[in-house]
């Protein structure tokens, strides 16, 4: 899966590689400003977070238009002073304010941050590609965890069973395998159940095998 998002100074490319989530930053001009591979092992949990740096004020600069056109009609002798130029020019700078604030209202103040284990990747949250990018974002977290569960859920009782055990706990703390694939997993790894441990008159006795 591909993400990108073009910005004024940047753009921001995002990929789910065959072995981890893939980042890069380039300049307009093609310069590279970041470019990493984060592993799979190193992406979860997957966080998401929307923010805003400035009010939603969408009627200000409009009402702040309105004021200066009203301020302008009724001082009469500065109007008929006033040539077609000037009020083009007044015009056009008073449009210039409104659509950059607009256009900072899509591409500056609003954030979506997509927060990893190891770093926190933030864009501009555009309402044109919000969707997108909640996709990008449960496809991240479904693709690490189905990759974390093919490369390490597998148990091997011939095996040395504490690191696998620890592997499991790993998993399971991701939320990656649930707590009652866990326990069948460890269950098949040491033959034993796990339970709390059986006491019998004041003494503490080891838990039956099953295998």
């Amino acid at each position: 899966m591909f993400f990108e998002q073009r910005q004024l100074t940047r753009t921001t490319q995002l990929a789910l590689r065959p072995h981890g989530l893939y980042v890069c930053q380039r300049t307009r001009q093609g310069k590279t400003i970041l470019e990493f591979e984060m592993p799979y092992e190193e992406v979860l949990p997957v966080r998401v977070e929307r923010t805003t740096t400035t009010p939603q004020l969408k009627w200000l600069p409009f009402a702040l238009f309105w004021i200066a056109s009203s301020v302008l009609q009724h001082a009469g002798r500065r109007l008929d002073g006033l040539t077609n130029l000037e009020w083009a020019v007044a015009f056009g700078v008073g449009i210039l304010l409104i659509g950059g604030y607009l256009y900072g209202q899509n591409n500056w103040w609003k954030h979506f941050t997509l927060g990893t284990a190891r770093a926190n990747i933030q864009l501009a949250d555009r309402s044109s590609q919000q969707n997108e990018l909640n996709n990008f974002a449960e496809a991240l977290d479904q693709r690490t965890k189905a990759y974390l569960r093919e490369h390490y859920a597998a148990v091997n009782p011939l095996g040395i069973i504490e690191p696998q055990l620890q592997r499991l706990h790993w998993l399971k703390h991701l939320n990656v395998v649930s707590e009652a694939e866990a326990r069948a997993l460890s269950t098949r790894l040491t033959g034993q159940v796990p339970m709390p441990p059986l006491i019998s008159m004041g003494q503490v006795l080891e838990t039956p095998y099953v295998n």
